[in-house]
């Protein structure tokens, strides 16, 4: 894929990103986070979604530092490879996607809480991004094969006679 074309659609991905988030925002009029006129509170939206993605970058931090634990390590030997493994880790990344969807589901969740809850919620939220996701993209996963399954079954299952 050329470099172009590649720019172009994450250009694109980020602007249906940015138009399905910017529609998921509560409109009506409420105390604490959308306080005051009916249109969104941009800063608080931003820093509220900072601390979603400082909470997955924690979160990851947290599950590599496990990882090492589990390998025997009490040290790390070298904390520059680890940052740089960490910024390229598949976890960071993973909790990286999942968090719109995550903060999405959190302010529809949260409407009217302050500030400084919304915050608390979207640090620990976003931790949790990937448990979240996977919790969700699994349940459907598990339902997509089970109606395989289930159609499967009764394509194979023996018609009675006279009736095939």
């Amino acid at each position: 894929m050329s470099k172009a074309l590649s720019a172009a659609m994450v250009i694109v991905t980020a602007g249906v990103g940015w138009f399905s988030f910017w529609y998921l925002v509560p409109r009506a009029t409420s105390f604490g986070m959308f306080e005051g006129d009916n249109t969104p509170n941009i800063t608080r939206l931003m820093l509220s979604f900072s601390a979603t993605i400082a909470g997955v970058v924690i979160g990851s931090t947290y599950r590599q530092l496990r990882a090492l634990q589990a390998a025997g390590l009490t040290t790390i030997p070298n904390a520059r490879v680890f940052l740089s493994d960490l910024s390229r880790s598949i976890d960071l990344w993973l909790g990286l996607v999942g968090a719109p969807i995550v903060y999405a589901l959190l302010l529809q969740s949260t409407d009217g809480m302050s500030l400084p809850g919304l915050l608390l919620v979207a640090l620990e939220n976003g931790f949790c991004c990937l448990l979240i996701v996977n919790a969700f993209i699994g349940r459907t996963e598990t339902e997509l094969k089970r109606s395989a399954a289930a159609g499967a079954g009764a394509a194979a299952a023996p018609q009675p006679p006279g009736q095939g």
